[in-house]
């Protein structure tokens, strides 16, 4: 087996574990906030607080098991701008406090849009660094979101997002490293907040994408995989 196919083949499996266990929620708490906690009762030491519709991920697992404890991984950087490596902080909070996003109402009303602008992939004279002088690791200084060492093959151009009649501005900074993005998306909404999901991949180098908006803006750009 070639590397390049060995390669592959690692990601998918790590994919597909990956899948079954990591899922998106926000938390469902009346006092606006939930309290993350380092292990998994209710005397253990506060870590951090989860306030209302702030994404993160969930071990699904724990969560179906009839655990009163789920863990979380949440994200340190409101936009995920940091580095390729996940920056997250790990606790604990109770299961009667987690709402899955795929749980949520799919939004399906005109007071709100979104959509990627999409264009073929071009280097445009963008610095490239690779790993071991093979795999593309970041273009422009930014990360690679969507492939598996390989140059993409789509990049976004543009973000059209509308929310109640007021277009909402999306700077490049926050597509320059996301790529072979598509506009087959899911929309939910929590009270004010609009959610836009979807998972990107070329086949490998798959990762998550969510998109929080309330009519003042975006709220946050939840990137990555757990992978």
């Amino acid at each position: 087996m070639s590397e390049m196919k060995y390669l592959f083949t690692l990601i998918l499996v790590l994919f597909v574990a990956f899948l079954t266990r990591a899922q998106v929620a926000i938390i469902n708490d009346k006092d606006g906030f939930t309290n993350v906690r380092k292990e998994p009762n209710a005397q253990s030491s506060i870590i951090h607080k989860i306030t209302n519709n702030k994404v993160f991920w969930y071990d699904l697992e724990q969560a179906q098991d009839g655990s009163d404890w789920v863990k979380v991984y949440i994200p340190t950087d409101a936009f995920s701008l940091k580095t390729r490596e996940n920056d997250y902080i790990e606790g604990f909070i109770h299961t009667s406090r987690l709402q899955p996003l795929e749980q949520i109402k799919s939004y399906k009303g005109s007071d709100f849009s979104f959509k990627y602008v999409i264009e073929p992939f071009k280097l445009g004279g963008r610095s490239v660094e690779k790993q071991d002088g093979k795999w593309v690791k970041a273009i422009g200084g930014r990360n690679v979101w969507g492939t598996d060492g390989n140059f993409p093959k789509i990049q976004v151009k543009g973000i059209q997002v509308n929310v109640a009649g007021k277009a909402i501005p999306i700077g490049k900074a926050l597509y320059a490293d996301i790529y072979e993005c598509t506009n087959d998306f899911k929309v939910y909404k929590s009270a004010d907040t609009y959610f836009v999901y979807q998972w990107n991949s070329d086949g490998a180098g798959a990762y998550q994408v969510v998109w929080v908006f309330t009519k003042a803006g975006l709220k946050q750009r939840f990137v990555g995989s757990m992978i």
